[in-house]
């Protein structure tokens, strides 16, 4: 077995940190060498999936999102009922997803709400932590797949994403934003996000590496803090959890693949 392999997965699972103590034991499985997480909540959901009948020419949601909780132990396969019609259909998606929390009537909404945040990550299994606050949130990851987003002006969105987002704020559905660029580059950010309409208040969450080494993860857990994000988008799977980056053979997070559509969206980099 090679040690040092192991001994870096060891020092970057150290770093992983939350609302919740961890304690990581790097643990081998199937070929694939990832952190186990003390990560402790009595509540979890295995089984959360999306059925969508979307025209891709209106950003009005209300009426065509059909949700279902299902008490089974395993996940159905990814939502098959999503079209597709590329990016625009993952962005209606993605916005659909909230729709049920963003509802006004109390009575309408779920009685209990699980994030998109897995509650175990080592376990390997979609089991949901639960959500502890009121506000529903949607988290968009800005940095494209190895490397860090784009800060000079004149970057263009999707048009799509931009007029999705539009539509859940006016559901009251939060937007916050995920990025490795570093305290420093935070203005230059927000201003990016306000030109190019993608946050045309200037008061969406942001979330940049606050100190050298920080994890997303730790980030994507101080949000579960605040607000209930019910939906993550990224353009790869290292968007959704840190799991994926300590893994030798990604085949053995097969069982989360279920996630996506449901509660996690695979999208383009929101800015090009």
């Amino acid at each position: 077995m090679r040690k040092t392999p192991i001994l870096a997965a060891m020092a970057i699972a150290l770093a992983l940190q939350g609302c919740v103590a961890l304690a990581i034991v790097p643990i081998a499985a199937s070929g694939g060498l990832l952190a186990r997480s003390a990560l402790t909540g009595d509540r979890t959901r295995e089984a959360i999936t999306v059925g969508t009948d979307i025209d891709p020419e209106t950003v009005d949601f209300a009426s065509y999102a059909a949700f279902t909780v299902l008490d089974t132990s395993e996940l159905p396969a990814p939502a098959a009922t999503i079209p597709d019609d590329g990016p625009l259909g993952a962005f209606h998606a993605f916005a659909a997803r909230a729709l049920p929390d963003a509802d006004p009537d109390a009575a309408a909404r779920p009685a209990e709400r699980y994030s998109a945040l897995l509650q175990n990550p080592s376990a390997l299994r979609p089991s949901l932590a639960a959500c502890q606050q009121e506000v529903p949130a949607v988290l968009l990851d800005l940095d494209p797949a190895g490397g860090l987003m784009p800060t000079a002006m004149g970057a263009a969105p999707n048009p799509a994403l931009v007029a999705v987002l539009d539509d859940l704020r006016r559901r009251n559905v939060a937007i916050a934003w995920m990025t490795d660029r570093e305290p420093t580059e935070a203005g230059r950010i927000r201003e990016l996000l306000l030109s190019t309409g993608l946050d045309p208040t200037g008061r969406d969450p942001l979330f940049v590496q606050r100190y050298p080494g920080e994890t997303k993860q730790a980030r994507r857990r101080a949000l579960l803090e605040t607000h209930c994000p019910i939906a993550i988008a990224g353009d790869e799977r290292t968007d959704f959890d840190d799991l994926y980056a300590f893994l030798l053979d990604q085949s053995a997070a097969g069982p989360l693949e279920a996630m996506l559509g449901s509660g996690w969206f695979l999208i383009p980099a929101p800015l090009d």
